[in-house]
């Protein structure tokens, strides 16, 4: 075979907006003389996903961010609307017609209506004999190929985890992280139409059109956005600045008021990074390792690498059990559970007035920011679904509204988690106390003070629990619930569920 056996090929981007370790790209790169790059956007889809401005905005900008990057290696960024993802398969043979490409390339996605569609779009393309490779790119290793013994996906994460270090070895090899394709040269660019028309109303074009806007770039939701430096630098940048601080992560990362976390997973959900880039920068400061143990240089580092796993976990997740993209809790026996229908509670959540100084603190960063703090979402998801006892599948899509990171698997993975109805589930009568949590990790208020500018005068004590007579001051809300009533209350329920 040929070095280069397809004369003209094309990437289609999704969620890997990156030069860099970018599997498809890397791969087409070096199997075609020509080379193109399309972006689908599908608003209508992306909104009966959940996927709010935020995040939207964050793959857009991004998108755009890498256009030019693009540019400079002489491969042009074709973008197309459309409306959902039924559309796409014809638009793509449509696309292959036009540019007379002789095959496709694309990192694989794993939810059901994602893997539905590159299968449709698969079959499509085999019609007019054009050939796709689907690369394993979101994940270290393909959905799949880890199971259990009896051959099933694994539904609980420590085993999860053993299985990947036994299969992979306690070392990083195999994972190392893909150069950025080479330039293909100035005569490739004549190759290329600067647009094309397309059947139908959709015009596909060679550069981002500015009514891109429209999905929150310029508009609502931006304005959260902006704040974050976006593109494959960005994020290169901020994986080095936590490189330089991730011996600290496991002692400080569960304090909200500190810098020291990652904040990198709004680059790895819209693929301004890569996970193996994520796992090579840990990997290196813990010795080679994944998990802590001898040689272990680095207990930050491992508990990081611990983290990335359980992404790898969820992402895994839906694909072996396709009923969490149905809308369905992972435990069929939880289908029952008599989810609470006091509206007015899941308002006063959203909005940051429950009278819970640590949860309004919580909500409040994410609605001012489109981003929380790691423990405080597992807060703030204990308290809807057991104190308020609310369906986890509303604050499920609340998260997927406002995050700046939306990532379905692991937003519904962490939700199924927190309510008792998934896998790995925190047991049912485990419930977060939100005033022990707030004490514990944020001592001195700081983090409740930046947000709940009305408590910023108590002590350092009541400042987490107000007592009754300062409630009301500056309009904070009384409390509720009752936090210790309302735990035993849910346990109630639930464990009636179960017998």
């Amino acid at each position: 075979m040929p070095e280069k056996p397809y004369q003209r090929g094309l990437v289609w981007l999704r969620n890997d907006l990156r030069l860099a370790d970018n599997t498809a790209l890397y791969r087409a790169a070096r199997g075609c003389q020509a080379l193109a790059a399309i972006y689908i956007a599908t608003p209508q889809t992306w909104s009966s996903h959940g996927d709010g401005d935020n995040v939207v905005a964050m793959r857009l900008r991004s998108l755009a961010a890498l256009q030019h990057a693009l540019a400079e290696k002489h491969i042009p960024l074709y973008f197309l609307e459309l409306n959902a993802f039924a559309e796409v398969p014809q638009a793509v043979v449509q696309i292959a017609e036009k540019l007379k490409v002789n095959a496709l390339f694309a990192n694989a996605e794993y939810p059901l209506n994602e893997l539905r569609r590159d299968s449709a779009v698969r079959a499509a393309l085999k019609e007019v004999g054009v050939p796709v490779e689907y690369c394993t790119d979101r994940t270290l290793i393909p959905p799949g190929s880890l199971t259990t013994n009896s051959g099933d996906g694994f539904k609980v994460f420590t085993p999860f985890k053993r299985a990947f270090i036994s299969r992979h070895g306690n070392s990083g090899e195999g994972f190392a992280p893909l150069p950025a394709p080479h330039a293909l040269g100035t005569e490739h660019e004549s190759v290329w139409p600067e647009w094309i028309a397309l059947a139908g109303e959709n015009n596909l074009v060679r550069t981002i059109p500015e009514t891109v806007g429209k999905y929150g770039v310029a508009a609502g939701g931006s304005d959260k956005v902006l704040e974050w430096d976006v593109g494959e630098k960005a994020a290169l940048k901020r994986l080095k600045a936590f490189a330089n601080i991730v011996a600290d992560y496991e002692g400080w990362r569960d304090f909200p008021a500190r810098e020291n976390t990652s904040r990198l997973s709004p680059y790895l959900n819209c693929g301004a990074i890569s996970v193996r880039q994520c796992a090579k920068m840990a990997l290196d400061a813990n010795a080679g390792q994944w998990m802590g143990g001898k040689g272990s240089l680095s207990e930050g580092a491992s508990s990081w690498l611990n983290e990335l796993l359980w992404r790898e976990f969820y992402q895994h997740l839906v694909v072996n059990f396709p009923r969490v993209c149905r809308n369905l809790p992972f435990k069929p026996e939880t289908v029952g559970v008599p989810w609470s229908q006091r509206s007015e509670d899941f308002a006063r959540w959203c909005e940051g007035q429950t009278g819970v100084p640590i949860v309004d603190a919580a909500m409040r960063q994410l609605n001012e920011t489109g981003w929380m703090h790691n423990r405080l979402r597992m807060v703030v998801a204990s308290f809807l679904t057991k104190n308020l006892l609310t369906d986890w599948r509303k604050g499920e899509r609340y998260f997927m509204q406002q995050l700046v990171d939306a990532d379905f698997a692991a937003n519904n993975g962490g939700w199924q988690w927190a309510a008792s109805t998934g896998t790995d589930a925190a047991p049912y009568f485990r419930v977060f106390n939100p005033y022990s949590q707030s004490r514990r990790f944020d001592p001195d208020g700081t983090f409740i003070r930046r947000f709940v500018p009305e408590l910023a005068s108590l002590s350092d004590r009541d400042i987490h629990c107000p007592k009754q007579d300062l409630f009301g001051q500056d309009n904070y809300p009384q409390p509720i619930c009752d936090v210790m009533e309302s735990r035993k209350n849910a346990i109630e329920v639930f464990a009636n569920l179960k017998s």
